[in-house]
């Protein structure tokens, strides 16, 4: 962001006015179980509204920290500018580390007690921000480590749909295709680059995917639907390989009775196997920072997809662009979930109903449209899709802030 806004020809301080958080909220989250109280921190950073209300999901995971937390507030910030998504940024983070958890309460592993945990961690969460919430300042969503029934207990307490998006099925305010939109809008990126960009095919394309989360498992059953072949899955217990193509539709059924992808094939594979795959596409989808000056060398994929946030470090990026290795950047890339809370927000608020052809209709225009944009200014001024995209929204959201006298 540096970088673009000293070629936008801005002052320093105004780089930095775009560059940071307009508010950070820290918080103490209590929860109480069998009359202990156990104590989690957690942090709310509203990057920027010059654009609209902060808009970001909720990230509940071990190693959560302020500095990350920041980063992906910002992230919010570009994508829904570059996808011209009238939303700013914002994120909320929670550190829970569950070894920890057990080790306080002197328990067991049990998978209702962390679905409990995280709902009552949630509930408290939205006690604490009510006031962000009840005037739509902040809009959360589901992230890493929270999904609809987190967003249901946020709903619970605030009793407007459209404080919260991403909430579960057939509930006053739920959007058709909204759990599947973030996966969706990748697949349809990984096909249009492909197909309009490249010049290249889809199907039969040899695929392979970091995270089988709610976004890497559906976008691999929607590259499987499209005719690609996925040939490696890994996730955080192990992963898989098949030279023909691993049958999505049955791993889907394995996951949800073993939560894992491991051992559903009895070939084996490694994240830095994966990695090093001869592969025509390589889509990072679990975490960030992944992809280093460690590995980056190694890879043999012909294009990369950020499904992740920053699944890709900065001296990792510099060696791909030196390779002239495409790849289609993470605010575009996973922007389906983002456009479809769009819709959610806007259908909470009207009550008018929307379908999920429609909604999938959208993502696909919105990011067609960025990716397009993008392409052209990258081919223009030769630079990177990732810088290109950065731009975009910097233009977008240094604009904005102009006109409403934030600078």
């Amino acid at each position: 962001m540096k970088k673009v806004g000293e070629k936008m020809g801005l002052e320093k301080e105004i780089i930095e006015d775009i560059i940071n958080p307009q508010h950070i909220l820290i918080l103490r989250l209590p929860v109480k179980f069998w009359g202990k109280v156990y104590v989690t921190w957690g942090c709310v950073v509203l990057h920027n509204n010059a654009r609209g209300p902060y808009k970001g999901g909720v990230r509940i995971a071990p190693d959560v920290n302020i500095w990350e937390t920041m980063e992906l507030a910002r992230l919010m910030s570009l994508k829904t500018a570059v996808t011209e998504i009238e939303f700013g940024g914002g994120k909320t983070g929670i550190r829970l580390n569950m070894e920890e958890v057990y080790k306080f309460f002197k328990k067991e592993k049990d998978r209702n007690f962390e679905k409990t945990l995280h709902l009552d961690i949630c509930e408290e969460l939205s006690y604490q921000i009510n006031r962000y919430l009840m005037d739509h300042t902040y809009i959360p969503a589901p992230d890493m480590g929270s999904g609809p029934e987190e967003m249901a207990f946020i709903y619970n307490q605030t009793h407007d749909p459209a404080t919260v998006t991403g909430k579960p099925e057939g509930i006053a305010g739920w959007l058709p295709g909204r759990k599947e939109s973030t996966g969706y809008g990748c697949s349809y990126a990984t096909k249009i680059f492909m197909e309009e960009i490249l010049g290249a095919k889809l199907k039969n394309a040899r695929v392979g995917i970091q995270g089988f989360g709610n976004v890497g498992s559906n976008l691999a059953l929607y590259l499987y639907q499209m005719g690609a072949k996925v040939i490696g899955i890994t996730d955080l217990y192990g992963g898989i390989y098949d030279e023909n193509g691993i049958d999505i539709p049955s791993l889907f059924e394995y996951v949800k009775k073993n939560y894992t992808v491991k051992e559903f094939k009895k070939e084996s594979i490694t994240n830095e196997q994966l990695f090093s795959l001869d592969l025509d596409v390589l889509i990072p989808a679990a975490t960030g920072h992944v992809i280093n000056e460690t590995n980056a060398s190694k890879i043999k994929a012909k294009i990369i997809v950020e499904a992740a946030n920053s699944p890709i470090t900065k001296e990792g990026m510099e060696i791909l662009n030196e390779r002239k290795m495409p790849v289609i950047p993470d605010i575009i890339a996973n922007s389906g979930g983002v456009i479809a809370s769009m819709e959610e927000y806007s259908r909470s608020l009207s009550a008018i109903k929307i379908s999920k052809e429609d909604v999938f209709g959208i993502i696909r225009k919105k990011i067609e449209d960025s990716l397009r944009m993008t392409c052209e200014i990258s081919k223009e001024e030769r630079i990177s899709y990732p810088e290109a995209a950065i731009q975009i929204a910097m233009v977008r959201i240094y604009d904005a802030m102009k006109k409403r006298y934030h600078i």
